[in-house]
């Protein structure tokens, strides 16, 4: 075949080959958990993309066959945008052994052009060919679909693809970012055979993202391109001011926005944006971001005489400081919070009562962190105490015995009358912390035993909650890689739900959209059904919403006695009983166990 690419650079050496290729060994046999010395011997990124390949169930002894679609419909925008630069690139590789591939935000390959056409068999061979997906859940570590799930350059030698047919070959990927959206658009992609493999690829194709990009931001739309004027106008003029642009689509801000914000707060802004947009005049006024960082923020609609505004600028100057805190959600979380603060100052047994789903496990391991406990805490189910008998009690009788340790025992109630009295002799005895959990308070021996009990609220007496929620599970399910976000209008959807399985549920769905969205940014549409839309029933104007939270508040004060609320509050009876059933207001554990 012809020339390589004309570039100086040093070739992998054989030692290096043989590294990989016993490293992909081992985690092969190892499977998708730790074990071996594998993962050591590779870079990062990549033993991370073979165990993602594992647990799609890629067959690396398969030849690829990825997904083929030939009715797909191609991505204009990006196509207009990447002509140009791609001839260029193609004219630029004549007579080269290197082949170029265009693919689209889920790695369906949309063009390619090669050095020597003749390079077009052995592509052909691994399904690297237009109307393709080489989705990484489909055919494993590549160019593509590793970068799809990276959303960073990455360069693939030989033997650290996924499946054997692509062995021969070294792919260079860089992902195509939508400058005003900050949308991933797509990837581009340089193949070549792995003996041909040069350290330079990576810069000649970096530039030519580079030029795709500015492409598509000349290419944006009249009302794309007068929201990010307007937001260059205002950071040139105010540098010391954080500045966000956004619609409902996406968000831009400048550094000094950027170091206020979470991914929840596009979703919070663009709700309390909805009044300058109806109305088509600035408003201003306080916002608590996510953080916990509150500012004083004027929002401005951009071109408002418009049938569909372009959207809005915000400008926000913090009138109280925050920092790098987490967000803690509602005033009812956030209470709880504060309560498990002050019980981790005990050694005593705590008991965490509501309904299932709503985080008491998460709670025991926040006590068990405050309170200093090395290693993860100890869980035994009391559920499986009947079938177990005696060696249930041995092992939490040795569990106990760690002075170190927190032991937490789920479902408490599921215990005989007899059975609950033994794990309250031992538990009270013990040098260990307990964290006693059950869905109704237990009654007898184990709630004596308690030195403190709390009540844990449903998620639908926290929707605040959700946003922050939502932000922790994207961060817990793209296990270490890059975090997607969730639209506003999702977050919507999902601040609107009613939850009866609680965090348990959310946790589920996000998973699912997950799944459906091929881990990009989460849209109303990767949602399952029946979480796309708010449920036929009015939702809590913002008055309201804190007129709830208020009473829920002084119910659980009171342990949900209403007239003790009642009088704590400063109204009647008949007042508390009357918004009790206008809000749908029930104290943990009414329902059934689900």
């Amino acid at each position: 075949m012809g020339r390589t690419v004309p570039f100086v650079g040093a070739r992998w050496s054989a030692e290096a080959q043989q590294r990989v290729q016993r490293a992909r060994e081992e985690i092969l046999s190892a499977g998708a958990g730790p074990g071996g010395s594998g993962p050591e011997l590779v870079r990062p990124e990549i033993a991370a993309s073979w165990r993602r390949s594992l647990l799609s169930g890629v067959d690396p002894t398969r030849v690829p066959d990825g997904r083929f679609d030939p009715d797909r419909s191609a991505a204009p925008r990006l196509l207009r945008a990447a002509e140009p630069v791609l001839d260029r690139l193609v004219g630029q590789l004549s007579g080269t052994t290197t082949a170029v591939v265009l693919a689209d935000s889920k790695a369906w390959i949309l063009w390619r052009g090669a050095g020597e056409r003749a390079l077009f068999t052995g592509l052909d061979r691994i399904s690297a060919s237009p109307g393709c997906c080489l989705g990484e859940e489909l055919v494993g570590t590549n160019g593509l679909g590793t970068v799809v799930e990276e959303r960073r350059p990455t360069l693939i030698v030989g033997g650290e693809h996924y499946q054997d047919a692509m062995q021969d070959f070294t792919c260079v990927g860089v992902p195509i970012v939508d400058p005003l959206s900050n949308r991933l658009e797509g990837v581009l992609d340089l193949t070549c055979g792995s003996r041909d493999t040069n350290e330079l690829l990576l810069p000649l194709l970096t530039e030519a993202v580079r030029e795709i990009q500015l492409r598509l931001r000349e290419q944006a739309t009249a009302r794309e391109r007068a929201l990010f004027e307007e937001f260059v106008e205002r950071t040139r003029r105010r540098r010391d001011v954080a500045v966000a642009s956004l619609n409902e689509d996406f968000l831009i801000t400048n550094s000094a926005a950027a170091q206020l914000f979470e991914p929840a707060d596009h979703a919070l802004l663009w709700e309390w944006a909805g009044g300058a947009i109806a109305s088509g005049r600035e408003v201003s006024g306080e916002l608590t971001l996510t953080r916990e960082i509150t500012v004083q923020a004027r929002c401005t609609p951009v071109d408002p005489g418009a049938a569909r505004p372009a959207g809005v600028i915000v400008t926000m100057v913090p009138v109280s400081p925050g920092g790098a805190r987490r967000a803690t959600g509602s005033g009812a979380w956030r209470q709880v919070l504060r309560q498990v603060d002050r019980i981790a100052q005990l050694d005593g047994p705590v008991l965490l009562h509501g309904e299932p789903g709503v985080g008491k496990a998460r709670l025991a391991s926040r006590l068990h962190a405050a309170r200093g406990g090395s290693g993860p805490a100890r869980i035994l189910d009391c559920r499986t105490q009947p079938h177990r008998g005696d060696a249930w009690f041995d092992e939490l009788g040795t569990a106990l015995e760690d002075p170190q340790a927190t032991v937490v025992l789920r479902r408490v109630t599921a215990l005989s009358p007899e059975a609950a009295g033994t794990v309250a002799a031992l538990v009270g005895a013990a040098p260990a912390r307990v964290v006693l959990t059950s869905v109704d308070p237990p009654g007898g021996d184990l709630l004596d035993v308690a030195e403190v009990t709390l009540a844990v609220p449903p998620l639908r007496d926290r929707a605040e909650d959700v946003p922050v929620l939502v932000d922790e599970l994207l961060d817990e399910l793209s296990q270490g890689g890059t975090r997607p976000r969730c639209t506003a209008s999702a977050l919507g959807a999902l601040k609107a739900h009613p939850w009866p399985g609680n965090v348990r549920e959310l946790r589920r769905v996000l998973a699912t959209a997950l799944v459906n969205g091929m881990h990009f940014d989460v849209s109303t549409h990767h949602l399952p059904e029946g979480y796309r839309s708010p449920p036929d029933r009015p939702r809590l104007a913002l008055l309201e919403s804190t007129e709830r939270d208020t009473i829920v508040a002084a119910l659980q004060r009171a342990g949900w006695n209403k007239d003790r609320a009642a009088a704590d509050l400063g109204i009647s009876r008949a007042t508390i009983y009357r918004k009790v059933r206008r809000f749908a207001i029930t104290p943990p554990g009414s329902g059934k166990e689900r």
